[in-house]
């Protein structure tokens, strides 16, 4: 049967705003406790007191690190940016396909930008922004969206981060709290590409390195 202290930990660590909030110490425990009882209860198999869950709550806050500490190293171990992108959204059809072959062998030997995200119903392609008429031209379907004046910063995240829950949360946090809009995400196993206005790089960077360390 799973201890009381185990079960809160367990439901922490796959929580990340709870666990970044206590981290801040932002939250009112008694409060938090309550909110967690259930699923306290169903992990292990027994009535608990909000009480009990609350000191469990308190001895996990102060294992984790203070803010006032600094940073946490290593999450982002290299951010490169990118200027002067443009991202045109296309229905996902069989025509769109055809152009997006036609696509890839015009820019690809040429070295360009190029970045393809297919969803169900719609396709997103990132380019150069001195390829945006031509790549819509060459795809040949109605863009259903338009952006232009985009920067990627792309993360590289180290191969100890890729278990840790929330690793991706932590990157978009800083973000978010400094009212950064994000136009467009990509991923791959080890790198994170963030998509937005190119006058919103700097104070992304800022958020990112004092956050993480530089």
């Amino acid at each position: 049967m799973l201890k009381i202290s185990d079960a809160v930990r367990e439901i922490v660590d796959h929580e990340p705003v709870i666990r970044t909030a206590l981290a801040q110490r932002l939250l009112n425990l008694s409060r938090v406790a309550r909110y967690l009882r259930p699923a306290v209860e169903a992990r292990t198999q027994k009535t608990v007191r909000p009480t009990a869950i609350a000191m469990a709550l308190s001895r996990l806050q102060g294992e984790l690190p203070d803010p006032d500490d600094g940073p946490e190293p290593g999450l982002a171990d290299r951010v490169t940016v990118q200027r002067g992108l443009a991202i045109l959204s296309f229905p996902n059809t069989r025509r769109c396909h055809e152009g997006l072959l036609r696509l890839q062998e015009h820019i690809r030997p040429r070295g360009g930008y190029l970045t393809i995200t297919e969803g169900i119903r719609e396709v997103t392609v990132i380019v150069e922004e001195r390829m945006r008429e031509t790549a819509a031209e060459i795809v040949a379907e109605n863009p259903t969206a338009r952006a232009r004046g985009i920067a990627s910063l792309s993360v590289s995240l180290a191969p100890e981060d890729l278990p840790t829950p929330g690793v991706l949360y932590r990157l978009l946090q800083p973000l978010a709290l400094q009212g950064i809009n994000l136009a467009e995400v990509t991923s791959t196993t080890r790198e994170f590409h963030l998509y937005l206005g190119e006058a919103d790089v700097m104070a992304a960077l800022d958020a990112l390195y004092a956050h993480f360390g530089r």
